[in-house]
């Protein structure tokens, strides 16, 4: 059961990653830059972030972009630190206290689109910095009428951990799979390291979604369910703070992937469904066919490493205490012989085919890949910590677990 579910996954995984290398050599539409600039505001929630945000403020105000075209709106989101007078002393900044406590990103956001006077707005998290280039370069995509919302590369400045240098792997290879699919049409995600949105058009649609884990997914699926493109433009770079430990690691991972699971439910009228093109008849079905590929793995290695667990305790127990038996592990001429090569050739495939394209995402981000202890775990460990992350996820949305930021 165990050998069936690896090799019916790794030929999936194999497949995918063929795909996207076929995408890589798609002609990419080309936008100039426009002479005349709209306005554009800046929204920046803050919730106790006195320690990032001058850094988020002043890399909006180095920005290469007209001053009067500018507006920078804080929404102090009832933090307890500093963030108050940090920001008070930026006089450019219009800076809002959300009232409503407990609501998370999506009720300041709403709470600061109604300052908002720009043409379109960005939303910017408040540990993240711009490139001075980046809206310069995002705005030129807005002359498609159907572009509802833009995002930039992101990137992680200065790694400093173990944890960092795996989740710039991460984020490297997903910008990098982002940019592939604005090709086809099918991105769905605007995330809050920046993202720039036409604003009549967010308001048209009631802004966010204050009852949602994840805003930034929920307004892109809405936007596509309203056959809006969300387009990506992968020289504009953001750099951004990461999780630096497990525990936080893991409880964003849940968030996100919990707002995953909920959201596609909720737009599963999306589906199959002709009318939206790529993102209903591919992507959708992509994303479902994953997640239950990673459910049905978990589930196969968990009974197969809980059957091993107790046949080991059992013979321990008949073998009176006898460790030897656990440690008796078979010789590498044993484990040459034994090698399943109907299980090793599509999993080695798609091992080398996922290099290349990693390979292929760190030159898209002007990066050098090196072989270090980051990248052997996150080809080997980390995926078994995602497929942990996913079932968790799925518990938690099985039982309805309250949903928290």
């Amino acid at each position: 059961m165990i050998e069936l579910t690896l090799w019916i996954s790794s030929f999936f995984a194999l497949m995918i990653s063929i795909f996207w290398i076929q995408v890589i050599y798609y002609k990419e539409n080309k936008y100039n830059i426009n002479d005349k600039l709209p306005k554009v505001s800046i929204l920046i929630p803050a919730y106790n972030e006195e320690k990032n945000i001058s850094k988020s403020i002043r890399s909006i105000l180095n920005l290469n972009y007209p001053k009067d075209k500018l507006e920078i709106i804080v929404i102090n989101d009832n933090s307890t630190d500093n963030t108050f007078k940090v920001v008070k002393k930026f006089k450019q900044v219009i800076l809002v206290n959300n009232k409503h406590k407990g609501l998370g990103k999506a009720s300041a956001l709403n709470t600061g689109l109604k300052y908002v006077t720009g043409e379109f707005f960005a939303v910017l998290d408040a540990d993240s910095e711009v490139h001075p280039d980046s809206l310069k370069r995002i705005i030129s995509y807005f002359d498609d009428p159907k572009t509802g919302s833009v995002i930039s590369s992101i990137k992680i400045r200065n790694p400093q951990n173990i944890y960092h240098h795996i989740q710039r792997l991460e984020y490297i290879l997903s910008t990098f799979i982002r940019k592939l699919m604005s090709k086809i049409d099918t991105l769905h995600i605007t995330p809050g390291v920046l993202s720039v949105y036409r604003t009549n058009l967010i308001k048209k649609l009631h802004g966010f979604d204050e009852n949602n884990i994840t805003e930034d997914l929920e307004i892109a699926l809405r936007l596509r369910a309203n056959n809006y493109s969300v387009k990506m433009s992968p020289y504009s770079i953001t750099y951004t703070k990461v999780p630096s430990n497990f525990k936080e690691l893991w409880n964003q991972r849940i968030r996100w992937f919990r707002g995953f699971i909920f959201n596609n439910l909720k737009y599963k009228t999306m589906f199959m469904n002709k009318k939206y093109g790529a993102m209903g008849r591919f992507q959708l079905p992509l994303n479902a066919l994953t997640f239950i590929t990673i459910i049905v793995l978990f589930v196969v290695i968990s009974y197969s490493v809980i059957t091993w667990l107790y046949n080991a305790f059992f013979n321990l127990f008949l073998l009176k205490n006898n460790f030897i038996y656990l440690f008796n592990f078979p010789s590498i001429r044993e484990l040459l012989v034994n090698i399943n090569v109907k299980l090793l050739f599509p999993s080695s495939i798609s091992l080398l085919l996922s290099y290349f394209l990693l390979s292929k995402a760190h030159k898209s981000m002007n990066e050098k890949i090196t072989i270090n202890p980051a990248i052997l775990i996150y080809f080997t460990v980390y995926p078994l910590l995602r497929t942990l992350h996913w079932a968790t996820a799925f518990y938690k949305e099985v039982i309805r677990n309250k949903r928290k930021w």
